[in-house]
């Protein structure tokens, strides 16, 4: 934003500069409202015909203000500013003296954070603490030479092993988390390890083999850096161990093909899954030494593909390229590049303190930057969308191709789902530090004291009631609807005021993005993969078989559709997976009918009315539906090193943000009505795609 930089105090309101004078608070809001308004301008391109391509008319200008210069940021976007706003306030608070406002467990994640920025070089006892780790579980050849004997070596105990001690799971694994058919019980998926490339697409393809190439100059220059490897040694050693993850990726599952968790989780014994592996794959071992105690409950197998794989690579590669794999993703795990400058070192421990403590950052800033604005406006917004869904789906003409019965069940589904921000306010966080003494001086222990107390804790839910899903980081930036809960959760970071919304910004722009974007994540519990889902969050087929057929057909027409873009050059892949352009679609066109409905009711009283004075922005000469749909296609304004754009298309099911826009408003009627764009034109074609 143009003047509105977020400090170290939440971006202020007017009760931030005046206590009763209502002339300066309206005058403060005012200036608030141009600012948005000379915001939002700045990134337009209003020479651009909106009927042939809204993107570049919403945001044909961001490039050039908010370039992708790469290295270090190689994509700009809305959540690239949320988040840095968000983690300037967090670095604020970390590096801030300890106070009042501190918790016990506040100040144990500070001594992490600061025990990391003392990191200053990596030096050679940074590099023996790295041999330690790893002798604590054998040898690694590439290390020990001719001295390493093959015949001590077992590589399903050695991940094993890791896996209990600190939670890792390296090549295959044990995960303890809720049931997706029981969500009142905890069960063990076994199955694959995180891949750092993410997608089978980013390993196997010809295009992507760039990707791969840097990946392992990475893997080599960090087995110099942290174990003190010649890089004569440690390029070969490097490209080995880059060979042997293609291998172990060619079992993956293909995200494109839209399979659900059901699809790919078969519920066995841990004798079934012994006898069916066995003699090449002691299943049984494998989870015994990973969870401490044999387990007498079925467990999931996830992605059988997966084991049969591992099974066929293991046969053909030598034990010491395993254990070179095996140690060096073990001791990635422990590695911080301290990098050059103080700056540089705060940044990267703020990513590795948000790894491990994100539910606590979350809370800290929730306490200390909390608006109560932002409560009623979340209020607002979610009542409105659950109110304008709900009428959809009862009435006979909305969603006629749904059936009513099943159109009921959905009903029943929307009543239960629940919004939560993401602040943890309501939790006892001090239980996730149970015997946990993190200090100022030692990272690499703390680092270490941080996994075996995770892994304990994991292996401790099996015998445990559920708690809410976990999912790192990823839960602070980015709202997500959880499927087997039936509840959304939206971000802290998300709710940082004049970024989305303000006390101030008319209605159409608090609906054109923060509720579009919560409408995104109440559309995923009914698109592909959210509809096999019930009301309590099971995975149960509560369609009839006409209104699936009918889901399909529709479905059909969203993956022609977006397989014909063509992003840089790039054809956008052919795939089966639409949820995240059913949700997109559906989601604006839900927020859309809400502030429709919305506007509609403050019509009917004279705050209402006084409201909808406010709903334009002072110097932006549109309609209030014409902001609603500049402020949507907004949320998607960004730009991509020219280095990642593949990697964007292999690795990730939401569309380039072109498409966010040029998809979802092409297949709406009232968008076409409030720019008039004629049929036939590019942002309104004779067809159009949609669900919800």
């Amino acid at each position: 934003m143009l003047i509105l930089t977020p400090s170290v105090r939440t971006a202020p309101s007017s009760a931030d500069y005046i206590a009763d004078s209502k002339l300066d608070a309206t005058l403060i809001e005012e200036v608030m409202r141009q600012a948005k308004a000379a915001e939002m301008a700045n990134f337009m391109d209003e020479s651009v015909d909106p009927c042939f391509n809204f993107y570049d008319f919403a945001c044909g200008n961001w490039p050039r203000i908010n370039p992708a210069i790469g290295p270090g940021q190689y994509t700009t976007g809305l959540f690239e500013r949320l988040t840095d706003g968000f983690d300037r306030k967090v670095k604020h608070t970390l590096n801030s003296e300890n106070s009042d406002l501190d918790t016990a467990e506040d100040v144990q994640v500070k001594n992490f954070y600061k025990s990391c920025t003392q990191v200053r070089q990596v030096d050679a006892s940074y590099q023996q603490k790295m041999r330690d780790i790893i002798a604590e579980f054998g040898a690694m050849p590439a290390l020990e030479g001719e001295s390493w004997h093959m015949s001590n070596f077992d590589w399903l105990e050695t991940v094993a092993r890791i896996a209990y001690r600190y939670g890792l799971v390296i090549i295959m694994g044990v995960e303890v988390t809720k049931d997706f058919a029981n969500n009142e019980v905890n069960v063990v998926y076994i199955g694959e390890q995180e891949f750092v490339l993410e997608s089978r697409n980013m390993y196997l393809d010809n295009h992507t083999a760039s990707y791969r190439m840097a990946y392992t100059i990475s893997v080599a220059k960090k087995l110099v850096t942290f174990l003190g490897m010649d890089m004569k040694m440690a390029l070969p050693t490097a490209t080995e161990l880059m060979d042997f993850e293609v291998q172990l990726a060619k079992g993956l599952i293909n995200e494109g093909d839209g399979l659900s968790i059901s699809d790919i989780s078969q519920l066995k014994t841990v004798a079934q899954m012994q006898r069916e592996y066995a003699p090449h794959l002691n299943v049984e071992r494998l989870v015994n030494i990973s969870l401490g105690e044999q387990v007498t409950d079925s467990v999931y197998d996830f992605n059988s593909n997966y084991q049969r794989n591992v099974i066929n690579v293991m046969k053909r590669t030598s034990p010491g390229i395993v254990a070179n794999y095996i140690f060096y993703r073990l001791i990635d795990e422990f590695a911080m590049d301290p990098g050059t400058t103080h700056a540089s070192r705060q940044d990267k421990c703020i990513l590795i303190t948000k790894k491990y403590f994100a539910k606590n950052l979350d809370n800290m800033i929730y306490r200390r930057y909390n608006n109560n604005v932002t409560a009623s406006d979340i209020d607002l917004i979610w009542g409105q969308l659950k109110s304008t869904f709900k009428q959809k789906l009862q009435s006979d003409q909305s969603l006629k191709w749904i059936s009513r019965r099943t159109r009921e069940a959905a009903i029943n589904k929307l009543d239960a789902m629940t919004l939560q921000v993401n602040s943890h306010a309501d939790e006892d966080l001090t239980e996730d530090f149970a015997g946990l003494q993190l200090h100022v001086d030692d990272f690499i222990e703390n680092l270490r004291q941080t996994r075996i107390l995770g892994a304990r804790q994991e292996r401790e839910l099996l015998h445990q009631p559920v708690k809410p899903l976990e999912a790192g980081d990823l839960l602070s930036y980015t709202p997500a609807n959880i499927l087997v809960e039936n509840t959304i959760r939206v971000p802290v970071s998300l709710l940082q005021p004049y970024y989305l919304w303000a006390g101030s910004y008319p209605n159409a722009i608090k609906f054109g993005t923060l509720a579009s974007l919560i409408g995104h994540e109440l559309i995923h519990g009914f698109d592909d993969s959210g509809r096999k889902f019930d009301a309590r969050g099971n995975v149960n087929d509560w369609w009839d078989a006409q209104s699936e057929s009918n889901f399909v057909d529709r479905q059909r027409c969203f993956t022609n559709q977006y397989s014909k873009y063509t992003y840089h050059g790039i054809r956008l892949p052919k795939t089966t997976a639409q949820s995240e352009n059913i949700a997109d679609n559906g989601g604006m066109r839900l927020a859309y009918a809400a502030y429709s409905d919305l506007q509609d009711a403050q019509e009917r009283t004279v705050e209402g009315r006084k409201q909808l004075l406010r709903e334009k922005l002072p110097t932006l000469n549109y309609t209030k539906m014409q902001l609603f749909f500049i402020s949507y296609a907004q949320i998607w304004c960004n730009d991509a090193h020219p280095r990642v754009r593949h990697l964007q298309v292999s690795t990730d099911l939401h569309m380039p943000g072109e498409f966010r826009v040029i998809g979802p408003l092409s297949n709406f009627g009232e968008f076409a009505k409030e720019f008039q764009c004629a049929v036939g034109t590019r942002m309104n074609p004779p067809r159009k795609c949609m669900i919800y």
